[in-house]
């Protein structure tokens, strides 16, 4: 797990859900209760995705889609994490709205997405708000195969009559591909678009980007609004985090001084706590 997924994941507690986990559930902390959703059972996953065969599956529980999550009940839920997902969804407006619904006043949406100049997707253009709402209101299917034949040419490499056979073997086995794309700051205009335009109630708790070569996505963490200010939950680190913060610390000019300190202060510590 990425240091900006774990730092962020802190906003998590109580009893929520993940929606799509696969093979890459997030780590939540102890006293957290997970329960994992998904638009297909864990036989019709791998059916789906066949390149997950030797991978260890999130056990999914409630089988829905994040456009639609009616088995669980307004303001019921005190968090949802939908890692890479919405650019799977073909109305991902209809899913923040859903989110909204089922998460109580104060309930965290986590969400991390691709920043799409550092995948496989940077060949295309991020997705306009425009665009966007105009499918939330018309509905997907008259932009579905444009879509698909995009992934076909600027993903999978296809040209000519083979990339429109490509895509309509796509389409027809409805393929899970990124319908949409985002670089961190298009996601964030697109939030407070939907915000104004269909009346999403969320606040801004968390933010990251990418920070290293390794990191191909950017974190947003939001809570669905309530008149009390959230502040940043305390976070303590855990032993290999304390051993890697001695180790650089040790490398620095601070380190001999630190660890003289140190030896002469553990004796009277040591009476103190006596």
């Amino acid at each position: 797990m990425t240091d900006q997924r774990s730092r962020l994941a802190a906003w998590l507690s109580g009893d929520g859900i993940e929606i799509g986990a696969l093979h890459h559930p997030l780590p939540v902390r102890p006293g957290t209760t997970v329960t994992y959703v998904d638009w297909k059972d864990e036989v019709g996953i791998r059916e789906h995705y066949p390149e997950l065969k030797r991978w260890s599956l999130a056990p999914v529980s409630v089988v829905a889609t994040a456009e639609d999550l009616g088995p669980f009940a307004d303001e019921s839920l005190d968090f949802v994490i939908a890692n890479h997902l919405l650019e799977h969804l073909e109305l991902p407006i209809r899913a923040l709205m859903e989110f909204q619904r089922v998460l109580k006043p104060g309930g965290v949406l986590y969400m991390a997405l691709p920043d799409g100049r550092l995948t496989f997707d940077k060949r295309r253009q991020p997705t306009t708000i425009e665009h966007l709402f105009e499918e939330q209101r018309k509905g997907a299917e008259a932009n579905r195969r444009d879509h698909y034949l995009e992934w076909a040419m600027k993903v999978d490499g296809k040209q000519g009559t083979e990339a429109e056979g490509h895509a309509a073997d796509l389409v027809a086995r409805r393929y899970s591909i990124h319908f949409h794309v985002w670089t961190p700051d298009t996601f964030l205009d697109f939030l407070v678009a939907v915000r104004r335009e269909f009346g999403l109630d969320f606040q801004l708790l968390g933010y990251a980007v990418a920070e290293r070569e390794i990191d191909l996505e950017f974190i947003v963490v939001l809570a669905r609004a309530q008149e009390e200010v959230r502040l940043p939950p305390r976070r303590t680190l855990d032993g290999r985090a304390l051993i890697r913060l001695r180790r650089q610390l040790a490398s620095t000019a601070l380190g001999p001084p630190v660890r003289a300190v140190t030896r002469f202060l553990a004796p009277h510590i040591s009476r103190v706590r006596r």
